[in-house]
């Protein structure tokens, strides 16, 4: 409730005991202010003020209704404070998605430096498959995502794709792996179980109009012949890799670095693998959003340090 404006007139005559003065600080003049004193008294049926040879002073009734006002206008202030932190929080609260490999790589970095920057507000980060993303954001649940371009995307939709930058993938396997230390023909993945780190799901598939290009990549990979354990966990598709001769296929070469911590190194292979955009992804309703702005800003300056590494 707003505290009411003559309310906070009695509280500045009460505390100056000068309707005057009080007057000059609330910009009103004199007649005016008194005039609602006078009203206010007699809303009340009671007392406030006296006069006195240098001003006023409140009554006992006047006493109290200081103490409440006073009160009450402590609680409104805080209210008003606490509404404006809520409001800044909504409003600079960030829903973001990602895959692993642009976490670690610059999108973390990027979080940091947003949280510090609004310590207050709520994020949330989602981790996985570029059309699990793609739903999520279509579905309001994420305002922007960094991804691999997706290929025969519904052009209806409603998305923006920014580029960013483009890398090529790998293959990795454990260190000491039968296929290391020499390059390899595509044939020879044949005889072990593929890893596949956060696989399409088919429950998202409607996003995609044209599947063709899909097909064609995993048929290149005689996946239909292979055993395949899938994960949309990092740590769990590390330790596949490490317990076993499995090889994951498809993922960043930049990832190179960070597998090699865990003892996982790429492979060499005469089939080249061809190039593909990342960038950001957002409805185009929200393309001007500030906090989804800040966003893009921040991890395209944790992105320029790094870029020569993005191969």
């Amino acid at each position: 409730m707003i505290l009411d404006k003559i309310l906070r007139q009695f509280i500045e005559v009460a505390m100056f005991k000068n309707v005057s003065h009080a007057a000059n600080k609330l910009c009103l003049s004199q007649p005016t202010l008194t005039h609602n004193m006078k009203k206010l008294e007699e809303n009340l049926g009671v007392q406030l003020l006296e006069r006195t040879s240098t001003g006023v002073k409140t009554t006992e009734y006047g006493d109290l209704l200081l103490e409440q006002a006073q009160m009450m206008q402590r609680i409104y202030e805080n209210t008003l404070t606490k509404l404006a932190f809520i409001k800044a929080r909504q409003v600079q609260s960030l829903r973001m998605g990602t895959g692993h490999a642009w976490w670690y790589m610059f999108v973390r970095d990027s979080f940091n430096a947003y949280r510090t920057l609004h310590p207050t507000v709520n994020i949330h980060v989602d981790q996985g498959n570029h059309l699990r993303l793609m739903d999520l954001l279509l579905g309001g649940d994420i305002d922007l995502f960094i991804g691999h371009e997706i290929q025969g995307l519904n052009s209806k939709a409603g998305i923006n794709f920014t580029p960013l930058f483009s890398v090529s993938d790998s293959l990795f396997v454990r260190r000491g792996h039968p296929l290391c230390n020499k390059v390899i023909e595509p044939v020879e993945l044949q005889d072990y179980p593929c890893v596949e780190l956060t696989p399409d799901e088919g429950r998202f598939q409607h996003i995609v109009e044209d599947m063709q290009p899909k097909r064609l990549a995993r048929n290149l990979m005689h996946l239909e012949e292979r055993v395949i354990w899938s994960t949309n966990s990092m740590m769990a598709a590390v330790d596949m890799i490490n317990d076993s001769d499995a090889v994951m296929i498809s993922y960043p070469r930049c990832m190179t670095e960070y597998f090699a911590r865990y003892n996982i190194v790429p492979l060499q292979s005469r089939q080249k693998s061809p190039r593909y955009n990342v960038g950001f992804y957002m409805m185009r309703e929200k393309m001007d959003t500030a906090h989804v702005v800040q966003m893009q800003e921040l991890m395209q300056q944790h992105l320029e340090p790094i870029r020569h590494l993005l191969v």
